[in-house]
């Protein structure tokens, strides 16, 4: 599949729900409304414990931000590249780094990610990419 695409997330969606690590994540932090903007694809995930994923895929930057979600975080596409093929990826550090633009509570980010550091990722490996 494709990166990024909406059928790359919506399996990655999936995917990552069949993550143990990624559920307790996810009851950790609560319900949360999060957007990826990646070169000029955006994608804006609902996410609650419980139930599955809800994916949109709003047509740019800002429709995205106009449904003010929690978060918003802009990624290089090589950055994304580099992360899904490293060995031990570092989001966290990414967005540390200044690697990643984000907008929230960085706060009770690095609060979560730090203790479900790596969650999803190897779910993240078994989606078939494809980065063109």
């Amino acid at each position: 599949m494709r990166f990024p695409s909406r059928e790359w997330f919506e399996a990655a969606a999936v995917a990552m729900l069949g993550d143990p690590a990624v559920i307790a994540a996810i009851a950790d932090f609560g319900p949360v409304v999060a957007g990826l903007v990646v070169e000029s694809f955006c994608v804006l995930a609902r996410i609650e414990p419980g139930k599955p994923v809800r994916l949109s895929f709003p047509e740019d930057e800002d429709e995205l931000e106009e449904l003010e979600p929690d978060y918003i975080g802009w990624a290089s596409y090589e950055l994304c590249r580099t992360l899904l093929r490293q060995e031990k990826p570092d989001p966290l550090k990414a967005i540390l780094e200044g690697k990643v633009r984000l907008q929230g509570d960085l706060e009770r980010l690095v609060k979560h990610a730090g203790r479900h550091r790596g969650a999803g990722l190897e779910a993240l490996r078994g989606v078939p990419t494809e980065f063109v």
